[in-house]
């Protein structure tokens, strides 16, 4: 209504310019997005400055079929894809950046907000099944991020002590850059404050980039167990460099991290009963990929390879803590144990190395069909103290595009898995000093996917359905990670851009095929999104954007006996634009909507995490205009 309002006062933009976009995550070979086989969206930067967001995760939110999940500015936002979600344990959308992969060793886990906006060229993002392509991480899709080379330097500040600036060098070959934010936090024992650096040198073929980041947060807890996470906080330092050789129809990449965080991390076991342990955790790691690509009589092939060594030292110090009702209540033939706390000590160090082989390839049969498939082989090997488990998978896709003039129809089918985290599998954390929730004995899950999809100049329509074989997740009767059965992801995705309007509707579907929850909804996933954006243009040259989110029918259990609020949220941004310098004023929840966007239940207990209030905040940028910087 807030949107319709606007509309009715102010004139609309004028119309987008029509272009064709060139896209190489979906098939790593260059194509046009309209073309693909596979379910494509393309977030271009200038796009991007219009938004009331100020990082990657934000931007995610224009996605059909992406989720976006954050309760607490502090904590990096948790996506779910597809109906995949991993509730900040594990990864099921891989993130790339300029290539690399750059999930955590022990989790696959990104932080989706290491890149501002004013740095981001373009974002590619396939949904759907990408383990063909890039596999283990990619059961959910795939999410690669291409920088930008400008200089730019932007200053924001807002209500609950937020400030944050950006700023960046580029000319000649080189470019510079780093951001930082910080916050108080909406609730108690929620601020946060992180830096980030960034610095590449191209010359020629060859490209050298280092990034750099270290984050201190604090976790509030969910509502009702606040006490016992009052201790809880992260800090963690991050590196990242890269050497890149690229021509026209070679490349290869040398990458290599490091890691160092210290955490102090609750786990809530029954009510008024948190497991309280400080982890320190140490993670290297190093890579290479190569991809030759071959042009043929009526198509393409791209071949390639890469190979990949993690290790991590992981040591904890636990302490159960309790509440002063909880000491009271438990008795010494507790399972978990009597009411004095007990402090322990646990450790361990392990390695994952992992090897691939890929083929991706295109034909050409007629001018209007276009014929697309791939495959690649996975071999991982996990160590970790005395343990050790070796998983292998063949990832096959094929696929289809037809060309119809205004219209291209398109249908997929391929296979994915997912390798069990090396969290899931051997962390040696104890829980009330009595057993760990890992486990070795974990199998990859491994799904098969169907797809079909209609794409026009300024709308799409995708329907998938998804098989999920041997799922990981925690199991409630055993208080471990387990294989705990089949499940069935199906959805549809849709969006229209009908300027100066974009309207997104996805449905999605995710079932258990067995057990006692089978039929029901799986916790946390919304089945209905929808998500109006609306960018207008005042007399006074003044822009408008507008977005209106709307979410439904979530559940913070399996059993489904505690939905959570349907929430309609609306995020406003006023841009003015003065020469190379831009003021605007951000509202993100305009309205103040009191939601809950995750949750869990505990023994019968419900215990949910806020979503942010509302929060205001002014940003004033400049950009380099053309002549300013080479």
């Amino acid at each position: 209504m807030f949107a319709v309002v606007v509309a009715a006062l102010l004139a609309a933009q004028d119309p987008p310019r029509l272009e064709e976009t060139i896209v190489v995550t979906a098939e790593r070979l260059e194509q046009p997005a309209e073309e693909s086989t596979a379910a494509v969206t393309v977030l271009r930067g200038d796009e991007l400055q219009r938004l009331p967001a100020q990082n990657l995760g934000d931007a995610l939110r224009l996605v059909p079929g992406l989720q976006l999940i954050a309760v607490n500015p502090g904590a990096p936002p948790m996506i779910s894809s597809r109906g995949f979600f991993g509730a900040g344990e594990v990864e099921y959308l891989q993130l790339r950046i300029d290539g690399i992969a750059v999930g955590d060793a022990e989790s696959g886990l990104a932080d989706w907000r290491s890149v501002p906006l004013q740095s981001i060229e373009r974002i590619e993002v396939m949904r759907g099944a990408g383990s063909s392509l890039f596999g283990d991480t990619a059961l959910g899709g795939v999410v690669q991020v291409f920088r930008r080379e400008t200089s730019h330097a932007s200053l924001s500040a807002g209500n609950l002590g937020t400030l944050r600036w950006t700023g960046s060098y580029a000319s000649h070959g080189l470019s510079i850059g780093a951001n930082v934010s910080r916050s108080d936090g909406f609730r108690a024992h929620s601020a946060h404050e992180e830096r980030f650096a960034h610095g590449a040198f191209e010359r020629g073929r060859m490209r050298v980039s280092l990034d750099a980041s270290q984050r201190e947060r604090e976790d509030p807890g969910p509502l009702g167990a606040e006490e016992l996470y009052r201790d809880d906080r992260e800090d963690s330092q991050r590196a990242r460099a890269a050497l890149r050789y690229r021509d026209e129809s070679f490349e290869a990449l040398l990458h290599a991290h490091d890691r160092d965080t210290q955490q102090v991390r609750t786990l809530l076991l029954a009510p008024g009963f948190g497991d309280r342990a400080t982890r320190g955790l140490d993670a290297q790691g190093i890579g290479a990929e190569a991809i030759k690509t071959f042009t043929l009589r009526n198509g393409r092939i791209a071949t390639g390879a890469d190979v990949g060594y993690e290790s991590l030292e992981s040591e904890y110090s636990t302490d159960i803590n309790r509440t002063h009702l909880e000491r009271r209540a438990l008795s010494p033939s507790s399972p978990f144990g009597g009411p004095r706390a007990r402090r322990s000590s646990d450790g361990g160090d392990g390695t994952r190395r992992s090897a691939a082989l890929f083929a991706s390839g295109e034909w050409r049969v007629t001018p209007s069909l276009r014929l697309a498939a791939g495959g690649r082989f996975d071999a991982l090997d996990d160590d970790f103290a005395s343990a050790a488990a070796h998983d292998h998978a063949f990832s096959p896709r094929l696929g289809a595009s037809y060309d119809l003039g205004d219209v291209t129809a398109y249908v997929q089918l391929a296979r994915a898995f997912k390798a069990p985290t090396l969290d899931q599998r051997f962390d040696v954390r104890e829980l009330a000093g009595a057993f760990t929730i890992s486990n070795p004995d974990l199998v990859p899950q491994r799904s098969r996917n169907v797809e079909l999809g209609a794409r026009g100049k300024a709308w799409e329509v995708v329907a998938y359905t998804t098989d999920v074989d041997d799922e990981i997740d925690f199991d409630v009767r055993t208080f471990r990670y387990a294989n705990i059965g089949r499940s069935r992801h199906r959805g549809v995705e849709t969006m229209f851009a009908l300027r100066p309007a974009t309207l997104m509707y996805t449905w999605t579907r995710v079932e258990p095929l067995e057990g006692e929850h089978r039929g029901n909804q799986l916790k946390n996933i919304a089945e209905h999104v929808a998500r109006l954006d609306v960018d207008l243009r005042t007399r006074v040259k003044v822009d408008v954007h507008v977005a209106v989110e709307y979410s439904a029918s979530r559940y913070l259990d399996d059993a489904n006996a505690f939905p959570l609020d349907d929430a309609v949220v609306v995020d406003v941004r006023f841009a003015r634009a003065f020469g190379a310098f831009t003021a605007a004023i951000d509202a993100r929840n305009l309205f103040d909507r009191d939601y809950a966007p995750l949750g869990f239940a505990l023994d019968d207990v419900p215990f949910f995490y806020p979503a942010e209030g509302r929060s205001l905040a002014f940003t004033l940028s400049w950009h380099a205009t053309k002549g300013d910087s080479q």
